[in-house]
């Protein structure tokens, strides 16, 4: 009986799947699209659309919002921050996290930056694409140079989220989006996983009386 309670936990602990886009190693590509292989980052190297997607979301990037380009790669000097991600001049960029069938995401929170090091001001705007809900809409602040500028969201959607900062998204960038996918069991797989461990309480509380 023990191993089905184990099996249990061990089946909620497998599910949830914690990441973090922080934008360093190979993750980038020679097309403008980011399509193709995972290539090594140089600065203005395009972002690989496939970097951060796994069984359970699914991670694109748009350099402008609705644009088919992806968002570039710098490697310093974004509020201290190193390997960071932004977007075209005069623009907003826009991130998406979107689970895959059977998952929801949680966003936990991520890092804004100002390029050189220098104040900027810029907006950003979390929404939860599950009805459109604005999450944080900050109005136009000054991202410091000093260090970055963090934002917690700690919220979850069935239908993912939408991550935009700008119109200053080229010389403000993003870092560290720190997101966990999690599978949602089927009913009937659910029903039986719970019965299981309802079995193993009762089994448990007769053994102890």
């Amino acid at each position: 009986m023990r191993h089905i309670a184990a099996a249990g936990l061990a089946f909620f602990a497998l599910a949830a799947q914690a990441d973090t886009l922080d934008f360093s190693g190979a993750i980038c590509s020679a097309a403008a699209d980011g399509s193709g292989s995972f290539e090594s980052c140089s600065n203005f190297s395009r972002i690989n659309q496939a970097y951060g997607d796994s069984a359970g979301v699914d991670v694109s990037y748009q350099a402008s919002p609705g644009s088919a380009d992806s968002m570039y790669y710098w490697a310093d000097s974004y509020s201290g921050m190193n390997d960071v991600a932004f977007g075209d001049v005069n623009s907003t960029p826009t991130i998406l996290i979107v689970p895959t069938a059977g998952n929801t995401v949680s966003l936990a929170g991520f890092d804004i930056g100002a390029w050189q090091n220098a104040d900027r001001v810029s907006q950003v705007t979390v929404i939860d694409l599950a009805g459109g809900t604005t999450l944080l809409s900050t109005g136009a602040i000054t991202i410091f140079g000093v260090a970055p500028t963090h934002f917690t969201i700690n919220a979850s959607s069935s239908a993912g989220f939408s991550i935009a900062f700008g119109p200053e998204g080229y010389n403000v960038g993003i870092d560290n989006i720190a997101f966990t996918a999690t599978a949602v069991p089927e009913p009937t797989t659910l029903a039986l996983l719970l019965a299981g461990l309802a079995a193993v309480g009762a089994a448990t509380r007769a053994r102890r009386a």
